[in-house]
């Protein structure tokens, strides 16, 4: 079987190199992949050739191969570069190489993965796969091949391989102490002052994708009230947790979604502990809870801004909830994922009128804007400097006055700029500290997380906040699989 389209893939991965601790060893049909401290089980008609990566062959010519590379300040960082890379420098190399995206396989195995479909128009009987997983010190390959007459044929055997995959050194989850992050230079101006000389120039309206203009639906009597609230540009859709007629102010909590487009019910219909964009953890506590959506989400009027003016509606739903005579106007708190804990630390960063600020998985640093192509690319000039450089949190953390804190999981890309939030934060005095939980990635960390966020702001009861967290409390999240 000629395999040489496809070993033009994992010849890419020079930075692995075999370790004898690691070394293939025998026993249970679990076999190391070398250097990377993690296994990959296959069929006993499976036999093993020696080599730099594990490689694993058959008696029906389906060939294995897994490797890793290890992170390093320069090699690529995300899920999403790397994967890239490796097809850009694959076709580089062999022009006759077919290597494209597989739909559907951004989560698997519990982790982040990209896999990409693997031809050539050299070899058109062959056909092959290639699984990238993301930890937090490496990223891990498994290439498959066979046949492309029994590929189809092969696909619970596939799936089996796949699934067998494990890690065994503990520090490949657990990661270096210190993140790499992109450069970042510290803008001595709030982020206030620093948009107020600028004006953004974006293209207007809705984007071309994911958003379709659909109002936000009608919650179910008791979950929450459909309003509408007044932002710069007008109104805004918000669903709030109704007035418990109890005659007490509680606090409330005022939440960001992750993505981008709006709010639906998804709000308040059963989601996967493993994945539970809801916050319903701050309903569940008793808190009021407000769901926002942004200029041109949902039906909103207002132009797509990516990060600018959304964090302004932000704002705009913390005042109108601080208003409602069921609140308590000095509890007001922000929180949010994803692209929601971005819009958090931009908000936090222009003001002061809330009393703490969870970022879960927040983006510090505006610089790969290829995410954004499922909402038809950025609504801004990419090239202009200033227009990522004020969307950005990191360089203008300074600007923070009231107790902000970063969450995220192991494997995503921006620990290492909220680390160095930390750090400037630290000498300037800032109230601004990140946590990673190691255990958890960008989604299992959330339930977990908001529980304990909402046992906090249920303590914060004295007349300044109280709220603290500790790595410990961190490391102890029980995250679902």
């Amino acid at each position: 079987m000629d395999r040489r389209p496809f070993f033009v893939v994992l010849g890419l991965l020079t930075a692995c190199r075999s370790d004898t601790d690691h070394a293939p060893r025998s026993g249970a049909l679990a076999h190391a992949i070398p250097g990377c401290g993690a296994t990959l089980a296959a069929p006993a008609g499976y036999r093993v050739v020696g080599g730099e990566k594990l490689r694993l062959v058959d008696g029906n010519q389906v060939a294995v191969d897994a490797t890793c590379l290890h992170k390093s300040e320069s090699s690529p960082q995300s899920l999403a570069q790397f994967a890239d890379w490796l097809i850009e420098r694959a076709t580089e190399a062999d022009p006759s190489a077919r290597l494209t995206r597989a739909p559907g396989t951004e989560r698997a195995l519990g982790r982040s993965v990209v896999a990409i479909d693997l031809a050539s128009t050299k070899h058109p009987s062959q056909r092959g796969q290639l699984v990238v997983i993301d930890t937090a010190t490496a990223f891990f390959t498994i290439e498959i091949q066979s046949r492309a007459s029994r590929w189809d044929a092969l696909a619970a055997e596939r799936e089996r391989l796949l699934a067998s995959f494990r890690i065994t050194d503990a520090s490949v989850d657990r990661g270096p102490t210190r993140w790499w992050h992109p450069p970042i230079e510290l803008d001595a101006r709030t982020l206030a002052d620093a948009r107020a000389s600028f004006k953004t120039s974006v293209k207007g309206g809705r984007p071309d994708h994911g958003f379709d203009g659909t109002p936000a639906p009608e919650p179910p009597a008791g979950t929450f009230t459909r309003v509408d609230v007044p932002g710069p540009q007008g109104r805004l859709a918000a669903y709030v947790t109704p007035d418990p007629k109890d005659g007490k102010r509680h606090a409330a909590v005022v939440w960001a979604h992750g993505g981008f487009g709006g709010i639906d019910n998804g709000f308040w219909d059963p989601a996967p502990r493993n994945n539970d964009q809801s916050a319903r953890a701050f309903r569940d506590a008793g808190l009021v809870l407000a769901v926002g959506s942004w200029r041109a989400e949902n039906d909103n009027p207002g132009d797509y801004e990516l990060y600018y003016g959304e964090a302004d509606d932000l704002l705009a739903l913390a005042a109108h909830v601080r208003k409602l005579a069921y609140v308590d106007p000095e509890r007001i708190y922000l929180a949010g994922h994803s692209s929601g804990g971005t819009l958090v630390l931009l908000a936090a960063e222009k003001s002061e009128s809330f009393r703490a600020a969870f970022s879960i998985g927040g983006q510090p640093v505006i610089e790969d804007l290829r995410g954004y192509d499922r909402y038809g690319g950025v609504p801004f000039d990419g090239d202009n400097e200033n227009e990522r450089h004020l969307r950005s949190a990191a360089p203008f953390v300074r600007s923070i006055r009231r107790p902000t804190f970063y969450f995220e999981g192991a494997g995503a890309s921006s620990p290492g700029a909220a680390q160095w939030m930390e750090d400037q934060a630290a000498d300037a005095k800032v109230p601004f500290r990140s946590f990673i939980a190691l255990q958890a990635d960008h989604f299992t960390i959330l339930a977990p997380l908001t529980e304990l966020i909402a046992a906090k702001i249920l303590a914060d009861t004295g007349p300044t906040t109280n709220i603290a967290f500790t790595q410990q409390e961190i490391d102890a999240l029980k995250v679902a699989e």
